[in-house]
Formats: C-alpha cells, structure tokens, sequence
C-alpha cells in the first residue's frame, strides 16, 4: 500500500534522512567565518555585571529556478523518470507552492544574549522573536500549510536557553555546573552532521532562514552539565537530560520541505496506488502517537587530555552517549481486518476478490482501519577526537562507533510487509496479473492483524571525518594573488561505514526510487523494480574559501567575498542519524558579505546538482539576502 499524507503518498526519505544541506552548510560556515568580536552592551549594579548582546535582522529568501516535472507527482502535472520512477503526490507540496523568482522567507528577527554574573554564579538568557511574512500571510500558490505549520514559521516569541550556572576553584580544580535549557557542542565536526554530537537537537527549520548562524538552530535541552578538572591536562564533563527534545523538521509545505508526513503541519495519511491502471483511492490513514522515546534516559561524558608534547599541543577526546534519536523511524500499524475479512465484506457490496477492482476494494478497506506512526528509538555513541595545530593550520578529527545503530526502512519494503501480513499478496498479484506470489516483502518480519511493521534494522555503523582551518595574510598566494587583505580556507571530510548495510533495503539520504518485488512495484511503485538502498560505505567533503577587502573602494566598509563547495563521492549513506553523502551530489554557494562598525549585510546564491533522480533539490536553487546589526 502506498500511503500518503493528505492526497499525497507517502515517502519516507525526509523521515529517514535529515536533509540539512545547503542551509546547514551556510550557516555554519557564517559562524565559522564571520563570527566576529561580541557587541554586547554592559552594567554593573554593585557586585552585579549585566550584559546584554542584541541582533536584530532582516532577511529573504528567493527561489531562483524552475521547478522539474520530475519532482512533481503525476496527479499534478508532473512527469516520470526515464524508468518509469515517480514522484509521489506526497512529496511535491513544498516544490509547487513556490515559483520561480517567488520570495520563500521574508522575515525579521531579534535576539538578545543576556547574562548577569554575580561572583562565581551566573544566569544566560537568550530570548527570541520573529515575523515571517510569507507564512504568516500564508498564501502560497498550491496548498496553504496547516495549522501548526504555519504556526511554526509564522511569527514566535521564544526563550531559547535559561540556565544558572556556577565556576568554582576546588583545591586548585576547576569545576562548572550549569542547570536549566543549553546547547551542548562536543566533537570536532565542522559542517558534517551525525558525529559525536548527534545527540543535540537543531531546529532546521530556524537554519534554513536567511541570515542564520548555528547558534540559532541548536535547540537548547533540559539538562544538568558539569565539567571537572583532574589534572592541568585532563578535564571531564558529562550531561544528563531530564526532558527529550527533538529536531524540528521543516513543515510541510515549506519551501525546502519534501515530505508531508514528517515534521509540524503533517497531515492524515491518504493512500493512493500510483499505477494509473490501477485507480485506487479514498484510503485515509491517521497518525497514532510517537513511540520510543524518553525523558530521563539520555546522557552522556567525555574526558579530555591535553599533551602538550604532541606536536604544538593537541588535545585528545573520548565520549560516550545514550539518547532517543532526535529524528523520527517512520512506521505503519495494521487495523484488526485481514485479506480474508476484507473479502468477504466487500462481497457484500457486489465485489469479487477474484477480479481486479474487488481486490483492490478490500485492500483499500483493510488499509484503512489502519496507522502511521514516528518511533524514536535509543541510540548509543562511543567516540574519539583530536584537535591540534600544524604549520599555523588548524587541524582536528573525529571518529565515532555507534553499535546496534538503528537504520529507516524503505517505506515501499515496509507497506509491502504490511501487505504479506494480512494475507493480501496473493489475492493481488492474482487479481491484477493472473499469477500467484505470496510474498511481496524481503523483511525479515510481516505484522499481522493489529501489529505494526519494523521501524527500523539495528546494525553497527562507523564514522569519521577530519577537517582543517587555514587562515592566511596578505602576503600568502590566494590573498596576494587576489589583491586580499586575508583570507580564511575550511575543509572537512567523512564517511559513513555500515559494513551490512547493503544487505537490507535501508534507506539512503535521498529520495526512494521502487521496490525490487516486481508485484509490489506494480502495486507501490508505478512498476519501478531499480531501488537505490543504502550501501556500506559512502562519503564526501566540503569546503569554504573566503577573502576579505577591507576599506572596500575607499569606503569604511569590509567587503568579504566567498565561495561553499559540498561534492558526495561515493556511496548512498543510510538515515536518518547518518544520511550525510548521496553519491554525485554537488552543491556551490557564491556569497558576498559586507561589515561596517556594527552592521553586517549578506548575499548569496546556492544551487544544488547532481546525484540523479535521488537528489530532491535540484529544481530548488535559491538567493538570500540578509541585514542585521548588533548591539
């Protein structure tokens, strides 16, 4: 059963594939490359200091190309691919609700970093508020988002982090106790996601707005953190969560968003077969409630040590951490009807199961008495770092092992395991083609009547990625070459190894392309038999160059040009904790900043290519332009 959210079918990459990409990769590199020196206003009311540092921005965002027929479903005018693959119905909303040249944010923002210290205690505040006019108007040009999707781009008044904190000197150790909501950053990752730091949650949405640094996407968890130093050289530190937080995917609908059965503003699932032929539809399918996940059993520590006689100083990192994923496991709970059942009661309304339209009768009926639901199951970490300083150029590194990692699951494989369950293969292979299979699914697992499919196959996954930091003065070749006062390079690379994984039918970090079941396609997939699952090994880099122009054209203004590459080697990683590479993709972002005294204007121009049909961005380039200032 293909099913879908609203009229749309359901696909399952966005749920098993965080897709950050450009939007992650930008505002990461902003405050990489352009964080600057604090502008916070400053108090003293007796032993009191009070600080206070605002931002307050302007920034829109703007679609640059036309959209494809082959991202858009067949239902509304779209096209297949070249063998037959389609885009589901469910999977378009955010691709027609905006046109060429159509501004996708226009928003206005202010932050304010407040902290007051007292001694050797301290609170940070960090209140928010935002306007997004295009979705506050919600007008869009195919389907308006829903209630909680808009209300989740629209307009907000927000506390991000609140906590107390307190430094103290224990017989010559330092300690630190913070309490309260914080972002925690551990690892040395510089742009690839799904490392050491997984376990903290982002809010994406707020990554994707023009203007955007990181700090703004990392969603401040209900924890306690304290950090102890042993030795000058060791430090620990460890965290407990006493409340989940999940990452906040884009709303459906939304211009980057490519799923409408995942994140806020999702909608009841509709079931509909793709095959034209075949004409199915009414199915409507609810969402039943999250699974998985906890409150209180979430932590992790670390331990880190400097040696000073390695090389220039480097410092050596290990972690361990345990969380329920920040990311949803799609899965499908069956009704309490089986083939048989659903048979005979469609025979009562003239049906026979024998021919193709009573088959499909009581298919649809059985499927409605049906679920969907999100399962937020329990990762483990074990991790190692470095981070040290060859030649002037910042060089770090990390590896991590997570055992019994839990993996998404083609959600084609999983509809087809719901429909050998209910006994329901035989009665459709036979009706539709005249031949009789009995098994559609290669799941180890078939849910029966009032059971629900697997959410996802636990395998042991590896990771690792290295990235470097290189600043470089005037006289250095690329500044010098290029009549620079300075400049800045950033590089990281990784990979995802998960020696099994090509052995099942795991979802990889872009869009699903079929089933291997002949029957099943012909049912799930528009007949489209040449999946892409996720293989064993994939990997890929990025990379920032920046130079900056200071007293640009005689004026007081620091021009900084600059230049983002991604490129995805080799290999489809599996999601979603680990969707970083889909093999071929390619993504370049030209940008322009400038800086006067205490404002800052951004432009830039991002366009995605590459990767086939799998690639969901292709068709969604886009500019943003950005103005903010800081007191």
């Amino acid at each position: 059963m293909r099913v879908s959210a609203g009229t749309s079918p359901v696909t399952n990459e966005q749920a098993q594939g965080l897709k950050l990409k450009s939007t992650f990769f930008a505002a990461i590199a902003s405050t990489l490359l352009f964080a600057g020196a604090a502008h916070a206003e400053s108090y003293k009311f007796g032993d009191i200091d009070l600080s206070i540092d605002t931002t307050v921005s302007l920034g829109a965002t703007m679609r640059t190309s036309n959209r494809s027929c082959e991202h858009v479903s067949k239902e509304n005018g779209g096209c297949p691919g070249s063998d037959g693959r389609v885009t589901g119905v469910n999977s378009d909303n955010g691709d027609l609700n905006f046109n060429r040249w159509d501004l996708t944010d226009a928003i206005g923002r202010v932050t304010a970093d407040v902290e007051m210290k007292w001694e050797n205690y301290g609170v940070f505040v960090r209140p928010t508020a935002y306007y997004n006019g295009v979705y506050a108007k919600n007008d869009l040009r195919f389907r308006d988002l829903s209630h909680d999707g808009k209300g989740q781009l629209d307009y907000n008044v927000n506390v991000l982090d609140a906590f107390v904190y307190g430094k103290w000197d224990i017989d010559g150790h330092a300690a630190t106790l913070r309490v309260g909501k914080q972002a925690l950053n551990w690892g040395e990752s510089l742009f690839i996601t799904g490392g050491i730091n997984n376990f903290q949650a982002f809010d994406v949405t707020a990554l994707r707005t023009p203007g955007a640094e990181l700090k703004d996407a990392m969603t401040p968890m209900p924890m306690v953190y304290g950090s102890f130093s042993m030795t000058d050289n060791l430090t620990v530190e460890a965290f407990w969560q006493f409340s989940y937080k999940r990452t906040e995917l884009d709303p459906a609908g939304s211009f980057f968003s490519t799923d409408d059965i995942v994140g806020k503003g999702s909608f009841p699932a509709y079931s509909g077969v793709v095959d034209d032929s075949l004409g199915l539809a009414g199915i409507h399918i609810p969402r039943s409630e999250d699974r998985g996940w906890s409150n209180a059993d979430q932590f992790g520590v670390a331990a880190h040590y400097y040696a000073e006689d390695v090389g220039t100083g480097t410092d050596f990192g290990l972690y361990y951490t345990h969380y329920s994923s920040r990311l949803p496991y799609l899965g499908f709970q069956n009704g309490g009807v089986d083939t048989t059942t659903a048979c005979s009661i469609v025979s009562g309304l003239g049906y026979d199961c024998a021919d193709a339209d009573g088959a499909l009768a009581a298919f649809a009926y059985g499927a409605n008495q049906g679920s969907y639901f999100h399962d937020f199951p329990q990762i483990q970490m074990i991790g190692a770092s470095f981070s040290t300083t060859i030649e002037g150029t910042a060089v770090s590194g990390e590896a991590t092992f997570s055992p019994k990692m839990p993996f998404g699951i083609s959600d084609y494989e999983l509809n087809a395991s719901q429909i050998d369950g209910l006994g329901a293969s035989s009665v459709l292979s036979s009706a539709l083609t005249g031949h009789t299979v009995d098994s559609f699914s290669s799941l180890p697992y078939l849910p029966g009547v009032n059971q629900s499919t697997l959410t996802h196959i636990d395998l042991d996954a590896w990771q690792g990625q290295i990235g470097t930091i290189t600043s470089f003065s005037a006289s250095d070749f690329i500044p010098r070459n290029l009549g620079a006062d300075s400049g800045i390079f950033v590089f990281n690379a990784g990979f995802v190894y998960v020696p099994d994984a090509s052995h099942y039918p795991l979802n990889q970090a872009g869009r699903e392309g079929g089933i291997r079941n002949y029957f099943a396609a012909l049912i799930l997939a528009n007949g489209a038999t040449h999946p892409q699952y996720a293989t064993d090994f994939s990997s890929g880099y990025r990379a920032i160059l920046s130079v900056d122009y200071p007293n640009a054209f005689g004026t007081s203004v620091t021009l900084t040009p600059n230049v983002a590459w991604r490129h995805d080697v080799v290999g489809y990683s599996p999601g979603p904790n680990t969707a970083n590479y889909l093999s071929g993709l390619k993504e370049v972002s030209l940008g322009v900043d400038g800086t006067y005294q205490s404002y800052k204007a951004s432009l830039s121009w991002t366009s995605t290519f590459g990767g086939g049909w799998y690639n969901d961005f292709t068709d969604r380039d886009f500019a943003t332009l950005s103005l903010s200032y800081a007191f």
